[in-house]
């Protein structure tokens, strides 16, 4: 799903960064997913989405990753 807002180009730093790495690292460690895979890309994707959109807290982007891995089952 993507989520399209206007303030979706503000850049994102470094810090920031870290912590969406680190969060998909460890929603891929709990799925047992490679990282070098499609289904990581797409949760990469998901999480860059939905920090845009205002979560910032990892446990709030892992929910949601969740919820959305279980609605394109």
């Amino acid at each position: 799903m993507k989520h399209v807002y206007a303030f979706q180009n503000a850049p994102i730093c470094s810090g920031e960064l870290d912590m969406l790495e680190a969060t998909l690292r460890r929603w891929c460690e709990e799925k047992q997913i490679e990282i070098p895979s499609p289904e990581a890309e797409e949760a990469a994707i998901e999480l860059i989405d939905w920090y845009q959109f205002g979560l910032k807290h990892p446990d709030q982007l892992i929910e949601m990753l969740n919820r959305a891995q279980v609605l394109d089952l």
